[in-house]
């Protein structure tokens, strides 16, 4: 597989991984979005919006005066985002098949935000770079990504969850240009032309019997498994995906452990 594809495929399976994933990390976006300064009335572009978690979102902050356009290569998550947006009657977003550097200007935007999409990208800064030249002066630019070049273990130990985590780890420092791209945010923007932004990191540490942790980490696995086997990190009877949440639970909940996840890092800085 090239650099260039998503390194998490574009399956029915994926989606849904999407969504779990989403029920963790929303209340983060959502704090990150408003800490940028996303607000009402807005115009405001979502790259790499895929079944539109972040674009509601945004929706919701810029409220009906304002508007996002979010943009995908995945049809089928664009599809599974728009029918979300009919059946909840969200009418200040639209959904566009396109590259992140294949979109021009029409107008200039208030804000592009984006999350988990440079982890993915060959050349992250030009991505960056592009969307600076797409809001105007004074506008946002507002980016959420992992460090997965290092992970946190659980406390107590859960050595299950601690091999999966070696596997992220593993798989992201071979397979994705930078694993650490959230570290290098702070970076980034400034190379791509805009002042010192603000930047945060955050992780979810959670557990007992109903956290969505175990679903979310055993669909991750699912979706990058055929990356894991073709490297050889890991094979398909180790990992066992279609009892990994259960094993996952069990061990988590028998040591009244906290699982933690991935730290996630948000940038944000406005155009001078």
């Amino acid at each position: 597989m090239p650099a260039t594809a998503y390194l998490m495929g574009h399956t029915d399976h994926e989606r849904r991984r999407l969504s779990l994933q989403a029920s963790v990390l929303n209340p983060f976006t959502r704090g990150f979005l408003q800490r940028a300064g996303v607000s009402a009335g807005m115009h405001v572009l979502d790259i790499g919006c895929g079944v539109g978690e972040v674009s509601f979102i945004a929706a919701a902050l810029v409220g009906p005066h304002g508007h996002v356009t979010c943009i995908d290569i995945d049809d089928g998550a664009l599809a599974i985002a728009r029918a979300r947006a009919h059946e909840n009657a969200i009418d200040n977003v639209t959904f566009e098949h396109r590259g992140v550097l294949e979109h021009r200007l029409e107008r200039s935007y208030d804000a592009v935000i984006g999350r988990h999409i440079l982890i993915h990208a060959p050349d992250a800064l030009a991505m960056v770079r592009h969307a600076v030249s797409l809001v105007h002066a004074g506008g946002i630019v507002a980016m959420q990504e992992y460090d997965l070049s290092r992970c946190i273990p659980p406390w107590p130990a859960v050595p299950l969850m601690e091999r999966v985590q070696q596997v992220y780890v593993a798989l992201f420092s071979r397979a994705t240009p930078h694993a650490d791209i959230g570290i290098r945010l702070f970076h980034l923007m400034q190379e791509a032309g805009l002042p010192v932004p603000e930047v945060r990191g955050e992780f979810v540490i959670d557990g007992g019997p109903d956290s969505p942790m175990y679903e979310w980490i055993a669909e991750t696995i699912r979706s990058l498994l055929p990356r894991i086997e073709a490297l050889g990190i890991a094979t398909a009877a180790e990992l066992d995906v279609e009892s990994l949440a259960a094993r996952l639970r069990e061990e988590t909940i028998a040591a009244r452990a906290g699982i933690v996840g991935p730290t996630m890092i948000g940038a944000f800085a406005r155009k001078q």
